[in-house]
């Protein structure tokens, strides 16, 4: 007969203390630590170009997009692939410990339901005003506009943030 092991519920305390391989992420959500592989080429090439465009839309609006920033609020680790965060110093920041204004997560096959289901929740529940889910396979971004509950999904021309209007992204300069 199996038994199921009961689940082992972690404080921020001891994920921060708790041994971590090489090559991993790893995140602490509703006190279960969830690992997933470093992310693909294709993934990274996709960060890459969305900061680079968010970098140039807001440089001079003192915000700036963030990579894998550890994002550490309410007893919770996680790691954005990128966040948007307003009106920060940024200098020797090894981990965020305030709602950014933008979060936004890459879909790949390995996160897609944490991204979609989890993350979307914990994000909303964190104050954070807009998350992004981006699909690379899809050549699609879903914006959720948590403020005003709304929610768009963009598959050609451009993407526009909800809560920074001036941030408007072709999606072929995205997606390849």
């Amino acid at each position: 007969m199996n038994v199921a092991k009961p689940l082992e519920i972690k404080t921020l305390t001891e994920f921060e203390a708790m041994p971590k391989e090489e090559g991993w992420n790893y995140e602490l959500i509703d006190g279960l630590v969830m690992m997933s592989p470093r992310p693909s080429a294709t993934h990274q090439l996709v960060s890459l170009k969305l900061a680079s465009a968010l970098y140039q839309l807001l440089k001079g609006k003192n915000c700036t997009p963030l990579p894998e920033v550890d994002l550490v609020l309410n007893g919770e680790n996680l790691i954005p692939d990128l966040m948007v965060i307003c009106n920060e110093d940024i200098t020797d920041m090894k981990r965020y410990e305030k709602p950014p204004l933008i979060a936004i997560e890459i879909v790949s096959p390995t996160s897609a339901s944490r991204d979609h289901i989890i993350k979307r929740r914990k994000y909303e529940q964190l104050g954070i005003q807009e998350y992004w889910i981006v699909s690379p396979e899809e050549k699609c971004i879903t914006i959720f506009d948590f403020v005003n509950q709304n929610e768009e999904m963009y598959c050609e021309g451009t993407v526009t943030s909800f809560v920074l209007p001036e941030v408007v992204i072709n999606l072929e300069d995205i997606f390849v």
